[in-house]
């Protein structure tokens, strides 16, 4: 475990911030040896804190040294340069941290590509200017010496890596697409699980998986940590009555998520876009929950799924004083490991999802084939046989296609 001391540089940050930063720093299995704080009405240019503050942690890290100095904010790579010069000791932004998180949890090959990209597009601008130790160019240009070539090396070689990646990122998400298209022409909604990370979102797909008798194989990994889950899950949930919708887990979502995992994941978050209904998982025992459903809705709206609809739910009520389960307006309040809530959830996506529709027994003859074909582009076909008088089809219909098709229905089993 890495012995590390972490710089709180408050400048616009709250004390719930510092908190969320120590966590992130547990999840990263690092041990916490000192902590140094610091109020800024303004930031230094060139290394961010007060040059006293700098001082200081030089005097401490003499007689206690340390594996790397972590800060709370986001540097600059001057700053960073600059305050590795001072304390002669590794620095870690608040970006650099939750990679470093993300590194470790990475476990598919689609998400250690999107970590590595992350990473070596925030390495490069680092490069800049960081051999001046070394040979610089002559002002003829004719000689150049050992750090410049050795500078344009490094560049090149990460510059001709992230395309490399990139390439890799694009194959993946022309899979993805295909995927997709796939999902559509299935007709079963999609419904997507978003949240602040460790709100009990893997909790959640797994109960309704249990529910839905998937095998212990289709469970998603669960565990109360940061950032458990990076890779999209999709799985199909069959409800009563013949309904059935697929069901997708996302990366969790954290205060200021740093600009490069918003572009690396951009491919998985953009799952989010494609939902017909958003979950949003709310750990109702947490003190801090209005700010995180902030944190979640202004990243929706990053990704382009701010106008999706979405029910709220408040899980853990079983750790909190909330009534449960229960239901007010889109909001619901329920428990992941009670039985009963899983039920009530489903219930409420059930009603969302196919209030409008019916599930319906049809029979239309072979002379109206042209309606026949129609019918199994525009919905959900569960069972189609052949007989006599023609097709035999069971299926969802919404009020739309319930009307067009009336003088079809031989039995109505649901509305």
């Amino acid at each position: 475990m890495e012995n590390v001391i972490i710089v709180f540089a408050d400048y616009q940050t709250t004390i719930k911030d510092n908190e969320e930063f120590i966590e992130l720093v547990k999840a990263c299995d690092m041990n916490i040896e000192k902590t140094f704080q610091q109020s800024l009405k303004t930031i230094q240019l060139k290394t961010y804190i007060g040059k006293g503050k700098c001082l200081e942690i030089k005097d401490y890290i003499v007689e206690h040294p340390c594996d790397a100095i972590l800060f709370n904010q986001i540097l600059s790579p001057l700053q960073i340069r600059n305050l590795e010069t001072i304390l002669q000791t590794p620095i870690l932004d608040r970006t650099d941290l939750i990679l470093e998180i993300f590194e470790k949890r990475a476990s598919s090959p689609v998400a250690r590509l999107q970590i590595e990209s992350a990473k070596l597009k925030k390495i490069l601008p680092r490069l800049i200017g960081s051999n001046t130790q070394l040979g610089r160019q002559s002002a003829s240009g004719k000689n150049k010496g050992s750090g410049e070539k050795q500078l344009e090396l490094d560049r090149r070689r990460i510059k001709s890596r992230i395309h490399e990646v990139d390439r890799e990122l694009k194959k993946v998400e022309a899979q993805r697409q295909t995927q997709r298209k796939a999902r559509c022409q299935s007709k079963l909604p999609l419904v997507s699980l978003v949240g602040y990370t460790n709100a009990g979102k893997s909790t959640i797909m797994n109960q309704l998986l249990r529910h839905s008798n998937h095998t212990n194989d289709k469970l998603v990994l669960e565990k109360d940590m940061l950032f458990a889950t990076l890779d999209t899950s999709v799985r199909q949930i069959q409800l009563p009555y013949g309904h059935s919708f697929l069901l997708s887990d996302t990366v969790g979502f954290v205060n200021h998520l740093p600009h490069e995992l918003i572009q690396a994941f951009h491919s998985t978050l953009e799952e989010v876009k494609y939902a017909d209904l958003l979950l949003q998982i709310v750990d109702a025992s947490d003190l801090e929950k209005e700010n995180h459903i902030q944190v979640t809705n202004e990243t929706l709206k990053k990704i382009g799924a701010s106008n999706i609809p979405m029910i709220t739910i408040y899980n853990k009520c079983d750790q909190s004083d909330y009534t449960y389960p229960k239901s007010a307006s889109n909001h619901i309040y329920i428990s992941a490991k009670d039985d009963v809530s899983i039920t009530f959830l489903l219930e409420t996506i059930t009603n969302q999802l196919f209030q409008t529709q019916y599930h319906a027994t049809l029979c239309i003859p072979y002379e109206d084939g042209a309606f026949y074909s129609n019918l199994i582009q525009s919905c959900q076909i569960l069972q189609c046989k052949y007989d006599n008088e023609g097709y035999c089809i069971e299926a969802n219909l919404n009020e739309e296609l319930y009307q067009k098709y009336k003088k079809y229905i031989t039995h109505l089993i649901y509305k």
